[in-house]
């Protein structure tokens, strides 16, 4: 009877994220239709269903979090959906923000999107067990602040794309089609430079905060994760990605499209590290205790 409620909570789950990633879907659509229809009755229509899926999206972490009485970042599934939730928080800002004309949905919205889904395919969490309130409480300072770092660092990334595409545009001097306008380089390159300035320190905090909680555990008599576990190496070579990044960030020499592309492969080495672990790469981060690896 446990094991048909799990399936029965699981598929329920896995409609309610189909619910809000196809209401996101849908509003990139209508971003999309800017190629065809100029009126602002696309533009409201977008925002409208961007603000539906929010909500939905909102109720269901909310109530992920009220049903385990903890913060939904304990698994990939969560974390992927709390991150999508930031991202979709981000665009309905700068989608007010900016000039009905700017096109901001059509570079965020696709990663929203990316995120929800993925989440949804993603598996949920285990029961792990209480780990004792200091373990528990460090955890979650350590998830958050890379939470954090990582929302940054999708914003960055999102400028980056803006910024390429702008620049793409003014080097081919390409008139502005279909209503299809764009941040200035300026804008986007401010937006990137604060975003990575943001993402550094958090990732720094979130990184070291989780070396600190594996050296107590270990002077413990805990179980902890090897230091050559690919989620440590990973996420090791991720912060040193980042100091490179920061440095050349603030070096009037790699200002401009070098950034931006360096900016892009910090992104998707972050996914690398977040998801792509655990698939491609054996390891025991977020193994269930007692069954072979530590928590």
């Amino acid at each position: 009877m446990g094991a048909s409620s799990r399936t029965v909570d699981g598929g329920m789950a896995r409609l309610t994220i189909l619910c809000f990633a196809g209401t996101y879907g849908l509003a990139f659509l209508c971003e999309l239709a800017r190629f065809a229809v100029r009126n602002g009755t696309r533009w409201y229509l977008a925002l409208g269903l961007t603000v539906t899926g929010w909500i939905v999206h909102t109720i269901y972490l909310a109530n992920l979090a009220w049903s385990t009485g903890e913060l939904p970042i304990a698994s990939l599934r969560e974390s992927l959906l709390v991150l999508a939730w930031i991202l979709a928080v981000v665009d309905l800002y700068l989608v007010l923000r900016a000039p009905k004309s700017i096109a901001v949905g059509l570079f965020v919205l696709p990663v929203v999107i990316g995120l929800s889904t993925f989440g949804g395919l993603a598996k949920p969490a285990v029961e792990t067990g209480r780990w004792g309130n200091w373990v528990t409480f460090w955890g979650s300072v350590h998830g958050l602040f890379l939470m954090a770092g990582a929302a940054a660092t999708s914003v960055a990334f999102v400028a980056g794309l803006m910024y390429l595409s702008q620049a793409n545009r003014l080097k081919n001097k390409r008139p502005v089609r279909f209503g299809l306008k764009l941040p200035s380089l300026e804008l986007s390159e401010r937006i990137n430079r604060g975003a990575i300035t943001l993402a550094f320190p958090l990732l720094t905090v979130g990184f070291f905060t989780g070396i600190a909680l594996t050296l107590a555990l270990h002077r413990g008599g805990g179980e902890t994760l090897r230091w050559n576990d690919a989620k440590v190496v990973s996420t090791a070579i991720l912060w040193l990605l980042f100091a490179a990044l920061l440095n050349a960030r603030y070096r009037p020499a790699m200002r401009g499209r070098r950034v931006m592309f360096l900016t892009i492969a910090a992104f998707c080495f972050m996914l690398f590290t977040w998801a792509g672990v655990g698939v491609l790469l054996p390891t025991e981060h977020g193994a269930k205790p007692g069954a072979g690896g530590p928590p």
